[in-house]
């Protein structure tokens, strides 16, 4: 047993040396975990358990996601982001009011929502004190990416999107 907990412990130890060997290559993280110094990737970001907010009885479509990756002549690279296309039996203003009110309660604050090419409205949250986004995106009927919607239902995608580089995102 003792030569166990000595091997534990010298093996811990050398962990720690070897971790302090690489000078100033240690990866730096934000206050949700997420690497500063490094792309991130969606991995990372789908581990973070707001991703996992979805309204209460929705159907999941289809997880989503994408590391962060530099685009050739751009000065920032597009932000890694995790979520979830979903339907769910509910109108679209009731279903972002919930979002809010759950956000809001976690220390999320509102912020400008740029909606997307076949989205009809949406609304996003900026987490407490971070650089990280929840954005929830409404569908417009009849948009396929959350396949058949049937009537009463509304499709939509909630994702946690990782804007690392510069800073908050806009608001």
């Amino acid at each position: 047993m003792a030569a166990i907990t000595r091997g534990v412990v010298l093996g811990s130890l050398l962990a720690l040396l070897l971790a302090g060997c690489g000078g100033g290559s240690a990866v730096r993280v934000d206050r949700l975990g997420l690497p500063l110094n490094r792309p991130v990737t969606q991995q990372e970001v789908r581990r973070l358990a707001i991703v996992s907010l979805l309204y209460p009885g929705s159907t999941v479509v289809r997880a989503i996601g994408m590391d962060e990756r530099k685009q050739a002549g751009e000065r920032e690279p597009d932000p890694a982001f995790a979520g979830t296309i979903a339907v769910a039996a509910v109108p679209a203003d009731v279903l972002l009011a919930w979002y809010g009110r759950q956000l809001s309660a976690r220390g999320y604050r509102p912020a400008t929502y740029y909606k997307l090419a076949g989205q009809s409205t949406g609304r996003a949250w900026t987490a407490p004190g971070d650089r990280e986004q929840v954005q929830v995106g409404i569908y417009a009927p009849g948009n396929s990416a959350a396949g058949p919607v049937p009537a009463g239902h509304v499709g939509y995608e909630a994702i946690v999107v990782n804007y690392r580089v510069t800073g908050p995102p806009p608001q």
